[in-house]
């Protein structure tokens, strides 16, 4: 049970029930125009049940499915859905297909037994789990219960099983469920049943099967022909624009938007056992547009050489021979990537449980969001240098704060300068002269006034280490130590 977290996880859980658990048999079904069949009075009820009382703020919900909405130049009050691009509209959908995810999970998983069988354990890591094992033990070799399991992320959710006669019930059976509990239809030709021993299942815009391996079977997985294509197409797109630029503004703009592409298509598809293959096709015709460029006195000239400054690019992709240099500012290969096996996360730890994030603290808080804000925005900062080295330090710094070591968010991270500018020089904007804190950190070491001094000091709570770091930090700012 997925939801909106994130699509690395609910991957994670397909290739598991495939590799480790071996159901090779998958109950899809696609819910025809989910958003904009939502019934609204059962909704309602639903946030009702799950203990969301507020009378005032049932009501803010309600005006908000109820908005108008201006299509054609008529406007209509909306009797079913929630608003696309609203900004509950995500947790609405999610409130409604939670109870699939129970009713599936009542089904086997969460099966409630006369005799408890669910025990509480702590893992090598030290975390508590429940182990259920026992219970599935029981279950298979006493009852006839179907053992059907639910991965889920938004409206696209798959339901694993461990035979195609337990896959067609299943199938009858939510298809049943969907629309006496919720008044959802599902479209007949996009639903069905794949046997993943003969057939590739699509799921996040990746295709996945089992293929044998030994005397077992292992997951193999490609990105799907739609989202390849798709991926050619804006990197052909984003070339372009580099080769053919106007001036040396926008070709730093192109080359931060560019690589930024790049990188995101590499995080993401890279859950893909396949993806180097992947991106060697979609590679291959930009390598030649790049080697094509030096032919053709409009474009630019592209370097086999060059010095990569920013950090995240030397470390991910400086041992490549496919990396070009255009006016100095390094390209991303394109092919340049490698399967890395999705990570499963703890549902504990997520960047919305704010209370937990000491307890579960790691020392990398990197977060890609950030890196890809970074090399998006890079050319609207001061200088190159300055927006290749704050991207080193956000790195170097493993995405925490140099005061507080408490993870970085984008609405709560700023750059300081350790040595100010003085007089007429220039800002001093090398890698050793940067350094990346919390805000609260940074207006502490900046603050002049008693009254904003203390207040910053009672927020942070800092330790005797963490207040020498910030006296270090005021002391070479001139500013007079706490």
């Amino acid at each position: 049970m997925e939801g909106y977290r994130s699509a690395q996880n609910a991957i994670a859980q397909c290739y598991k029930m495939i590799q480790l658990q071996n159901l090779h048999y998958v109950v899809d079904v696609d819910i025809k125009g989910f958003f904009d069949n939502i019934n609204h009075a059962k909704l309602i009820r639903q946030i009702w049940a799950m203990g969301i009382q507020d009378l005032k703020v049932l009501a803010i919900i309600k005006a908000m499915l109820k908005a108008d909405i201006l299509f054609n130049d008529i406007v209509t009050s909306p009797e079913t859905g929630t608003p696309q691009g609203g900004i509950l509209s995500p947790l609405l959908s999610n409130i409604v297909l939670n109870e699939l995810d129970w009713w599936v999970a009542s089904q086997w998983e969460m099966m409630l037994t006369k005799v408890n069988r669910e025990y509480s354990k702590t893992d090598k890591k030290g975390n508590v789990v429940i182990d259920r094992s026992q219970k599935w033990t029981m279950l298979r070799e006493k009852s006839k219960l179907k053992e059907i399991y639910i991965v889920r992320y938004a409206d696209d959710f798959k339901i694993f099983c461990r035979d195609y006669h337990t896959a067609k019930k299943t199938y009858t059976a939510v298809v049943k469920w969907l629309k006496e509990r919720l008044s959802l239809d599902i479209s007949e030709e996009k639903s069905g049943i794949t046997n993943l021993k003969k057939n590739y299942m699509e799921f996040l815009g990746l295709k996945i099967r089992a293929v044998p391996k030994g005397k077992k079977f292992a997951v193999k997985s490609h990105m799907t022909d739609k989202a390849k294509n798709r991926a050619k197409k804006k990197v052909a797109e984003s070339t372009k624009r580099i080769l053919n630029h106007n001036d040396q503004k926008s070709l730093d703009k192109n080359i931060s938007l560019h690589n930024s592409l790049i990188c995101g298509l590499h995080n993401y598809y890279k859950m893909a056992t396949h993806v180097s293959a992947d991106f060697a096709e979609i590679g291959y015709p930009i390598q030649k547009m790049l080697s094509g460029a030096n032919h053709n006195s409009r474009q630019c000239s592209v370097e086999k050489s060059g010095e990569i400054r920013s950090r995240f690019i030397a470390d991910n992709y400086g041992k490549s021979k496919q990396m070009r240099w255009i006016h100095d500012r390094p390209i991303i290969p394109v092919a340049y990537v490698q399967h890395e096996y999705p990570k499963y996360k703890r549902r504990e730890i997520n960047k919305y449980v704010l209370k937990n994030e000491a307890e579960y603290h790691v020392p990398n808080s990197i977060s890609f969001e950030i890196i890809r804000y970074l090399m998006e925005n890079a050319y609207k900062w001061e200088s190159i240098e300055f927006a290749d080295n704050m991207l080193s330090r956000y790195i170097a710094q493993k995405g925490n704060c140099a005061v507080t070591h408490k993870p970085l968010r984008l609405h709560n991270m700023e750059c300081h300068h350790i040595k100010p500018r003085q007089g007429g020089r220039r800002e001093d904007n090398s890698y050793r002269n940067l350094v990346l804190l919390c805000t609260e950190a940074h207006k502490l070491i900046t603050a002049t006034r008693k009254e904003t001094i203390e207040k910053y000091v009672q927020m942070l709570n800092l330790d005797e280490k963490q207040l020498a770091k910030i006296n270090k930090f005021r002391k070479l700012a001139g500013m007079a130590e706490i």
